[in-house]
């Protein structure tokens, strides 16, 4: 059982239950360190290492089961690893969680624009609904 902090699509229920088919609880938190940004030319953002400093707000959701990691694992892609962090869970305070981190391999990727998830929850999930093909594995 893993945590699994989401800082993008993942963080709605309409894309979580889509690659996921567990029920997990979900917090609030913090990622401290990395940045946010659209992808180029897309509707997700893509999470990179920054300034010590820079913060990503998100969701912890608790003890995903391993198959669904697995699904995630394929959800995210080649553009994606997983890597272990600790976040700021608002309700009680720091724990470990996994995270998706965009390979430096593919930092050409990264648009200037921050990643809005009001937009995104208005107009940009249908968008990345009809583009995203790999909701079944």
């Amino acid at each position: 059982m893993t945590n699994i902090f989401t800082y993008g699509t993942l963080m709605f229920e309409e894309i979580w239950s889509q690659v996921v088919t567990g029920e997990y609880r979900r917090f609030p938190a913090i990622l401290d360190g990395y940045d946010r940004k659209m992808a180029r030319d897309e509707e997700y953002p893509v999470l990179y290492p920054h300034a010590p400093s820079s913060q990503v707000e998100g969701f912890v959701y608790l003890d995903v089961s391993d198959a669904d990691l697995e699904k995630l694992d394929y959800f995210e892609g080649d553009y994606y690893f997983r890597k272990s962090e600790d976040v700021l869970v608002l309700e009680s305070g720091k724990m470990p969680a996994a995270v998706y981190v965009l390979k430096e391999e593919y930092y050409s990727i990264i648009s200037n624009k921050n990643w809005d998830p009001d937009y995104f929850k208005t107009q940009g999930i249908d968008l990345f609904k009809n583009k995203y093909d790999g909701f079944n594995q």
